[in-house]
C-alpha cells in the first residue's frame, strides 16, 4: 500500500487552524505558517474564506517594538469545527478544553510576543514527536504534583513553580520548558532554581530546558543560572549539587527541538 505523502488540501489546513486556535484562542501569520508549513502568500488564501465565513476573526495588535496580525477562533469557529470532528470521528460538543480565551479585545502588548514564542515551541516540538505539550498560560494544571510545604530541619518554606509549559519528549523524559526573552535577576533566578531542584529531587519531572531567542542571551542565561552555588530553603542556605545541572539543558530557538 502506498503512503500518502501529498500536501493538505485547502479544507484540510482551514480545519487543522481551526484545532490550533481552539487549543491556542488566538495566533500570528508566523505561528500559522510555521503550523502548516507554508508561506504567507498561501496562507492568506487558507484563512480569507474563514474570515469571510467568521469562523475567525483578524486584529491588528500592538506589541512592544511594533505590532503583529492575530487571528482569533470565534464561537462560529468552534461549532464548524465539532461538527465537522462529529462527523469524521463520531465525537461529542466541543471537547474537554474548559477555558477560552476570545479575542474580544486588545491583548497586553508584553504579553503578547512570549506567548506566540511559547506556541512556536510547541509547534516544533509536536512536529519532532513530542507529547502531552500543556501551556501553562491556558490556565491548564500542572500535571505533575505541586510543590508542597518543603520540611528543612526546623525551617521550611511554602514554594510554587510554574514553567511556561511542560512535556514528554522523544525518550520519554518529562520536560518542563522555561522560554526567555529577556534576562531576569540573579536573585530571582536562584528562587526559580531551588523550586526546580526540589522538584527534581522529589521525581515530579526529569528535565528543565529554557529556549531562548539567541545565542548571547542563551550564553549570557546558562552562566548566570550555572554560577548558582546556594539557594536558600527557610532560613537555610543549602549547597546546589554540580551534578543537578546536568539535567538543565539551554537552547536557542533554531536548536530546539531539532
Amino acid at each position: 500500500m502506498q503512503l500518502k505523502l501529498l500536501a493538505p488540501t485547502k479544507v484540510e489546513m482551514q480545519f487543522l487552524t481551526l484545532r490550533f486556535l481552539k487549543s491556542e484562542s488566538w495566533s500570528n501569520t508566523n505561528n500559522l505558517c510555521e503550523l502548516l508549513q507554508i508561506s504567507s502568500r498561501l496562507l492568506t488564501g487558507v484563512l480569507s474564506p474563514m474570515i469571510k465565513e467568521k469562523l475567525i476573526k483578524s486584529v491588528m495588535q500592538q506589541i512592544m517594538g511594533g505590532e503583529t496580525q492575530l487571528y482569533g477562533i470565534t464561537n462560529a469557529g468552534y461549532i464548524c469545527l465539532a461538527e465537522h470532528e462529529k462527523s469524521i470521528n463520531g465525537l461529542s460538543a466541543l471537547g474537554a478544553e474548559s477555558k477560552h480565551e476570545m479575542l474580544t479585545h486588545r491583548i497586553s502588548p508584553t504579553f503578547v510576543p512570549h506567548r506566540l514564542d511559547i506556541q512556536m515551541l510547541k509547534i516544533r516540538a509536536e512536529r519532532a514527536g513530542w507529547t502531552n505539550w500543556i501551556t501553562a498560560d491556558l490556565g491548564r494544571t500542572l500535571i505533575t504534583e505541586p510543590l508542597r510545604e518543603v520540611q528543612v530541619g526546623a525551617s521550611h518554606i511554602e514554594g510554587s513553580f510554574r514553567p511556561d509549559a511542560w512535556c514528554t519528549d522523544l525518550s520519554g523524559q518529562r520536560v518542563c520548558v522555561e522560554c526567555e526573552r529577556t534576562m531576569k535577576s540573579k536573585i530571582r533566578y536562584s528562587q526559580i532554581l531551588c523550586n526546580y531542584l526540589l522538584a527534581l529531587k522529589r521525581g515530579e519531572f526529569e528535565r528543565v530546558i529554557w529556549v531562548c531567542p539567541e545565542q548571547k542571551l542563551k550564553q549570557n542565561l546558562q552562566s548566570v543560572i550555572t554560577s548558582i552555588t546556594h539557594v536558600e530553603i527557610g532560613s537555610l542556605e543549602i549547597v546546589v549539587p554540580r551534578n543537578r545541572f546536568d539535567q538543565f539543558s539551554f537552547m536557542t530557538f533554531d536548536e530546539w527541538a531539532t
